[in-house]
């Protein structure tokens, strides 16, 4: 003779379940509110920035004159770095580099092109053997109107890049 659980029966099962599981549940949200990743006061030990993302100084427009310049001004650095490339000497590989810019207060802007330089293979000029160095084509730029205006030569900078992670390490 088997007994069949009455409604009473399973009402105080399903009852005891939610008793015990409810609480666990309002715990987990109470832990979210503790994981709180946003900015302001911290215990860990760097520093934590809060807010939303700086506004980028530039419109959309002005994105695109100053691109374009740097492509325009960049032209005989990268037929420089071509012909080092077959004559077999240590190059710059400025199609593959890494395009930033700074103001730098008022209408001046920073464009950078780095790229990380390389000695070809004498087997194989059109490859090449990373040196482990990198380099930065400098612009200064002035705003005027709709278009950017070199206010000085590009130049040549040596990237550091070890002490660079360094410096984010700290």
């Amino acid at each position: 003779m088997t007994d069949r659980p009455s409604a009473c029966r399973i009402f105080a099962i399903a009852l005891l379940l939610t008793a015990i599981l409810i609480p666990a549940s309002a715990n987990a949200i109470e832990v979210k509110k503790k994981l709180n990743m946003g900015g302001g006061q911290s215990g860990g030990g760097g520093p934590v920035q809060s807010g939303p993302s700086p506004k980028n100084p530039l419109s959309q427009a002005q994105q695109k004159a100053l691109f374009d310049a740097v492509a325009t001004d960049s032209d005989q650095f990268l037929a420089q770095e071509s012909e080092k490339k077959s004559s077999g000497q240590p190059y710059v590989d400025l199609e593959k580099a890494a395009f930033s810019y700074m103001p730098k207060g008022g209408d001046a802007i920073e464009a950078k092109l780095t790229g990380s330089e390389y000695k070809p293979k004498k087997s194989d000029p059109t490859k090449g053997t990373a040196t482990g160095k990198k380099k930065a084509l400098v612009f200064d730029y002035k705003f005027e109107g709709t278009k950017f205006t070199s206010s000085e030569p590009p130049k040549w900078e040596d990237v550091d890049a070890g002490s660079e992670k360094e410096k984010a390490a700290k």
